[in-house]
């Protein structure tokens, strides 16, 4: 009995030994299987992540060169080179990411404020902003199929895979803050007028547009033998009736200029002043005793400033004087002695919208240095006592340039204002030649700022409304931070768009001198503008600081874009050649539309 149980066991031992086989062997099977789909179902997750990373990146380097041409290429063929370029720099293992043209899609895409979502529309020509990318692992691509390394097991020798991704040029709130202060006429004022840059002071064009036409747009500013104003005149007031010598670097002297009549305090008139002087008197009907009194020696006669003012008004024909002398056909009232008063002085109107008089005029040429402060007067001290349609034109944008004072100043080319204008022109046909659908606003500042257009898809106005503004507009000082702050005022208003991205557009000189209390404040001024560009940038709002004009402060705009992760664009040379790069730079930032993937 004993055997046979011993038997039985030994059977039984070796009948679990081999179900164990077959177990085992069943197992491995399916050990390895599973193993096969481990291993190529990962493949598949990697390539398909490489694959959508690959798209993402060719979507949205491909969607930011449909922005603008480049060389005359057009912007699709840019953004497919674009798209195909990126693709390649993704590794599929060993090898770059090859893209068919065909992969690459055009077309148009629409905000849905019920979704939040962009919706795509394929769109083959006209003005795209939007692109859908195809990257593929496929049979018949370029790449071909993703290779089963285990899956050949169950028959699956390769695998399609494929990732799509859609970029949009996104839509801009762009608000435009231009510098309106006193500064932006420098380069048209007469204390540039020797300048060694190959630039030109273009005080004659100034003359020349103020009985128009206004400039050309673009204005192109250089020599006065050259602009557009080259044989064109200005208004002529009393015996300032000719410009004089032109006004180039290197060559011109005020003491020879015919232009310019030497009239000093307390000195008799001489030279060629003297001899024009009198022809003039005597065509306006001064007699000989007349004519003695308004040019001989004079110190005693001009006793009192009125009396001098008095006699340059007359001698330059900007005020009449009945003198009382025998045989005076000027009119009646005078006492017959030598003296200007002003009892017997009338003063010719300012000329037509100007608030200002020809005593003022005839007060700033002979001021001294301490009252021009660093102008063109007192820097180029041969023209004190010089009066012309030279000096008269400086007085104008330089001491009477508000449209208070003088409303037609903003019809001249005034540099470099002129040229931000037309800038700013240049941003507008820009994006309205992209058929982007940006809004603009326009902001301006002085001493304080002034909303001026709101936000709007009508792009034109921007433009317009700036054309009809001039340097020192209301005000004279420079206050940036008031500038900035109400661009981010406009740009958080009713009429900014959630999905659009808010830019700023600074252009200035970036010499602020004015605080936050409104003070004049040279380092006050600096730090309001840092603090507002700070609060744009807690706003996620970007500037864009365009620097120009001579003595340019490029830290602070610096600084000032580089807060908001901007850039500082700078202007420089001559006005023709910053002219030229203000254009440059306003068609860039017109075309620079930030990109977001939307599927």
């Amino acid at each position: 009995m004993k055997a046979f149980l011993g038997s039985r066991r030994v059977q039984l031992r070796h009948s679990r030994r081999g179900a164990v086989v077959v177990q085992v062997a069943v197992m491995s099977t399916l050990i390895m299987g599973m193993g096969a789909l481990t291993i190529d179902i990962g493949a598949m997750y990697v390539t398909q992540a490489e694959l959508q990373a690959a798209a993402d990146s060719a979507a949205l380097a491909a969607a930011a060169r449909l922005g603008g041409s480049d060389g005359g290429v057009s912007p699709q063929d840019l953004a497919r080179e674009s798209a195909m370029e990126f693709a390649e720099r993704h590794r599929l293992g060993r090898y770059g990411l090859q893209m068919d043209p065909n992969d690459v899609e055009f077309g148009r895409a629409t905000f849905d404020a019920s979704s939040g979502r962009f919706d795509f529309t394929p769109q083959s020509s006209g003005n795209v902003d939007s692109i859908r990318v195809t990257a593929r692992r496929s049979t018949g691509s370029s790449n071909g199929a993703l290779p089963m390394t285990f899956a050949n097991i169950f028959g699956f020798s390769s695998k399609d895979l494929w990732a799509n991704a859609t970029a949009t040029l996104i839509p801009r709130d762009i608000s435009v803050v231009i510098d309106l202060s006193g500064s932006m006429t420098y380069d048209s004022e007469m204390m540039y007028w020797n300048r060694t840059d190959g630039g030109f002071a273009n005080t004659r064009d100034i003359w020349a547009a103020l009985n128009g036409p206004e400039p050309d747009r673009p204005y192109m500013p250089g020599s006065e033998l050259e602009t557009e104003y080259a044989s064109d005149t200005g208004p002529t007031y009393g015996n300032m009736t000719e410009w004089g010598t032109p006004l180039l670097p290197g060559s011109y002297s005020a003491t020879s200029d015919p232009g310019l009549f030497y009239i000093k305090k307390g000195s008799s008139i001489n030279g060629t002043t003297l001899t024009a002087l009198q022809t003039k008197l005597q065509t306006r009907g001064y007699n000989a005793a007349e004519q003695s009194a308004l040019v001989g020696n004079l110190n005693s006669n001009d006793n009192t400033t009125s009396n001098w003012q008095n006699r340059a008004g007359v001698l330059l024909g900007l005020a009449t004087w009945r003198s009382g002398k025998a045989g005076s056909t000027m009119g009646s009232g005078g006492d017959g002695d030598n003296l200007v008063e002003n009892a017997e002085v009338t003063w010719n109107a300012a000329p037509s919208g100007c608030t200002w008089n020809w005593r003022n005029y005839v007060d700033w040429v002979q001021a001294s240095a301490s009252d021009h402060n660093y102008r063109a007067i007192s820097s180029n001290t041969g023209f004190r006592y010089r009066y012309g349609l030279k000096t008269m034109t400086d007085f104008i944008i330089d001491d009477r340039p508000s449209n208070s004072q003088s409303n037609m100043l903003w019809a001249t080319p005034q540099q470099p204002l002129r040229a931000v204008k037309d800038a700013v022109q240049t941003l507008a046909d820009t994006i309205d030649a992209l058929d982007s659908p940006d809004q603009l606003s326009l902001e301006t500042f002085g001493t304080t700022s002034v909303h001026e257009i709101n936000l709007s898809e009508t792009l034109q106005q921007v433009p317009t409304r700036l054309y009809q503004r001039q340097a020192a507009h209301f005000n004279g000082t420079t206050n940036i931070g008031a500038g900035i702050t109400r661009a981010i005022n406009e740009l958080k208003s009713a009429r900014a768009r959630p999905v659009a991205k808010k830019v700023i557009v600074l252009m200035s000189d970036g010499v602020p001198n004015v605080n936050e209390g409104g003070a004049y404040d040279v380092a006050g001024g600096r730090a309001y503008a840092i603090a507002a560009a700070e609060a744009a940038a807690d706003e996620g709002m970007v500037i864009y600081a365009v620097s120009v004009g001579y003595g340019a402060d490029r830290p602070l705009m610096q600084e000032i874009a580089s807060a908001t992760g901007g850039q500082e664009f700078f202007a420089s040379g001559s006005p023709e050649e910053y002219t030229e790069q203000l254009e440059q730079i306003f068609r860039a930032l017109g075309g620079r539309r930030p990109v977001a993937l939307i599927e």
